[in-house]
């Protein structure tokens, strides 16, 4: 029995973010951030409890609804048309867990090739995604889900509909469900396509009032105690949302919105959030509605407006605004539009739009090359010759990992159960052997049984993820190098472009290592971050490793096969322990022993040194190599040998070349 939603103190944004997807499941779903133990799952599981059973037809497996055949699985759809009578029967939204290690075919389905030798019936069997149909389907930590499972998911949610290729049978069924995911943003961000797919997004709140703190402790020990006890006392309260809940539903058809406030979303989505795409404003516009009618309004109001642009924007602009300044927007916004009364008004905003297309590609179509004394096919050799190093193997060659995708190559073959990528001529050897103790004569069909089946165990590339741990101190500015490191920043970026690899990018300065650009493939983004680079402060060398380490561990966590490469740009000459404070000796003992860490845990390494003056005796330390007595290095290479990293070396300013390898 689920703890009651109506029992839950505080978190305000969060269960209305989850009504309004209750009242209309087109919004698409909410994002709920927040740490750990601040009841974001509770609130999921007491929706999926509070909402009215639903109708459906009895015997589908897809429990398809029988008002609407353009829903309706291929099964119920040609029942439907030849008019055939379809039992009905009602049943509690389903809540389907999406867990973290659910396999391709557990998500999306597969054919049951056992049962169709067994039975002489070829049949799907069906996924979590079509369990989840007209349903609420519920991801925990979605930030860490797999790639090629959150593509299902992009595709389902874009469709309403799973479509699975396999076999050389084609089949399709209705996945229409409310995505519902929550995340702890210290363990790493969310894919963005999947990101701006999601309708809503809300932080939890992370109580600090002593009073609501106790409450919630009180609340949830009765609970616990006695959960049947602790629901029915609070029946009355979950009744009265179920109620209001169904009279929104029944509202928001009615619900109007004027053509001001249409325009005025439109304006303050386009203008002042510079939001991409044409998602942001739907969303606005259906939360809004939503909004209205689950006050019992008819027509949208301007706190309507402004509430829906805090749970649909947040995690779409690229421009930051308090809800107070959305407020001021509102108030101030004087917007021009058109009529869609008067589409003779349409062939000039065409013409403008036009114009302001034609600036925009002219502008991007100016290139800016990399100039000065920089050798530029000197970087690129470079970048192509630490890529070569970091993607191979001991055996030489370049690295590849099993996978349960079907994609990649083939290389061997097991037994599984279920077979879910038959290998035929496997399959057909296994049972060559026993066909005669079979009984199976000549010209007769071959005797296959479910012990037979074989499995394709395939292996396929992985794209790297270069990880970019950049200094930014004081050292680095005094001695003007982050220009010549910002154009070597953009080689290496250009050749990730090439290959496909995913970039991340953290700076480290004063006492904190900031993750200014997650693991993307956006590059365009990345230039920005390079571009936009500033340096100032102290020299956290410990922390800006463990940060990197820290994304390193959270992508291999997500997904097994990624293969992350940290890129260390610094000089080593660490002045902030772990702790935070400045000391003598601490600093650089602390990031050595962070390199050691990342050393143990395999995640390769590249060492690339920014002080041009490593030769002075000011920056050199005492260190021992490989049970060696301690010599003087320069702190970059003592951190190289700890990372078990390939050491370059930026060069002087006048310098021929920009970096020589040491």
């Amino acid at each position: 029995m689920p703890f009651p939603l109506s029992a839950l103190v505080g978190q305000q944004k969060m269960r209305l973010a989850l009504i309004l997807n209750a009242i209309d499941a087109a919004i698409g779903g909410v994002l709920i951030c927040g740490k750990r133990g601040t009841g974001k799952s509770t609130a999921v599981r007491a929706l999926a409890s509070l909402l009215p059973p639903i109708t459906g037809v009895a015997d589908c497996p897809y429990f398809c609804d029988p008002t609407a055949p353009q829903w309706m699985c291929s099964g119920c759809l040609a029942r439907f048309e030849r008019g055939e009578y379809l039992p009905t029967g009602q049943r509690p939204v389903p809540l389907v867990t999406l867990p973290l290690n659910a396999s391709e075919d557990r998500v999306a389905g597969s054919f049951d090739l056992a049962g169709a030798l067994e039975s002489g019936v070829y049949r799907f069997a069906p996924g979590l995604l079509a369990k989840a149909n007209r349903g609420l389907l519920y991801i925990d930590e979605i930030n860490l889900l797999n790639d090629h499972i959150a593509d299902l998911l992009l595709d389902a949610a874009a469709l309403g509909v799973q479509r699975v290729e396999r076999d050389a049978i084609s089949f399709s069924h209705p996945a229409r469900f409310v995505l519902i995911g929550t995340m702890n943003p210290e363990e790493g961000t969310l894919r963005p396509q999947l990101l701006d797919r999601i309708g809503l997004y809300v932080a939890a709140e992370d109580l600090r009032d002593p009073v609501a703190r106790a409450i919630v402790v009180d609340r949830r020990l009765a609970y616990d105690a006695d959960p049947a006890s602790f629901a029915a006392s609070w029946a009355e309260n979950e009744q009265a949302l179920r109620k209001r809940i169904v009279r929104a539903r029944q509202l928001l058809p009615s619900v109007r919105v004027s053509l001001y406030f249409r325009q005025v979303v439109i304006h303050l989505v386009t203008r002042e959030l510079r939001a991409e795409g044409h998602r942001g404003d739907l969303v606005v516009m259906r939360t809004a509605r939503a909004l209205a009618a689950w006050e019992g309004r008819n027509e949208v109001e301007s706190a309507d407006v402004e509430q829906a642009i805090a749970l649909a924007m947040p995690h779409r602009a690229r421009s930051r605004a308090t809800v107070q300044q959305i407020a001021r927007m509102l108030d101030q916004t004087a917007v021009g539009g058109y009529d869609p009364d008067r589409p003779e008004e349409l062939a000039t905003i065409d013409e403008d739009l036009d114009q302001r297309r034609d600036e925009r590609e002219g502008a991007a179509g100016v290139s800016r090359p990399l100039r000065g004394e920089t050798d530029i096919a000197q970087i690129r050799e470079l970048v192509r010759m630490l890529r070569d190093r970091l993607t191979r193997h001991e055996s030489g060659r370049q690295f590849t990992s099993v996978t349960s995708r079907h994609s990649g190559r083939s290389v061997r073959e097991r037994q599984a159960r279920p077979v879910t990528d038959l290998a035929f001529s496997a399959t057909l050897r296994a049972a060559a052997p026993y066909q005669q103790a079979r009984g199976r004569r000549a010209g007769d069909r071959l005797e296959l049984r479910a012990e037979d089946l074989r499995q394709k165990v395939r292996e396929r590339k992985t794209r790297a993820l270069l990880i970019f741990v950049i200094d930014g101190s004081d050292s680095v500015m005094a001695r003007q190098l982050m220009a010549r490191t910002k154009r070597l920043l953009l080689a290496l970026l250009q050749h990730a472009y090439e290959k496909r690899d995913r970039v991340a990018m953290l700076v480290f300065r004063f006492a904190q290592g900031r993750l200014v650009l997650p693991p993307t493939r956006n590059f365009g983004q990345a230039r920005r971050c390079i571009e936009e680079l500033y340096v100032g402060g102290c020299t956290p060398l410990a922390i800006g490793l463990l940060e990197g380490l820290r994304v390193a561990e959270t992508e291999r966590l997500r997904d097994p096969a990624v293969r992350p490469f940290l890129i260390i740009l610094t000089d080593g000459l660490a002045n902030i322990d772990l702790s935070g404070n400045m000391r003598h000796d601490t600093p650089l003992r602390d990031a050595l022993h962070v390199a050691r860490e990342i050393a143990g845990r395999h995640i390769p390494a590249v060492m690339i040194d920014t002080n041009p003056y490593t030769a002075s005796a000011g920056t050199r330390v005492a260190y021992a190599i490989e049970e060696q007595p301690a010599t003087e290095i320069a702190p970059a290479r003592a951190l190289a040998f700890a990372l078990e990293a390939e050491y370059f070396q930026l060069c002087p300013p006048n310098a021929a070349t920009l970096l020589k390898r040491r």
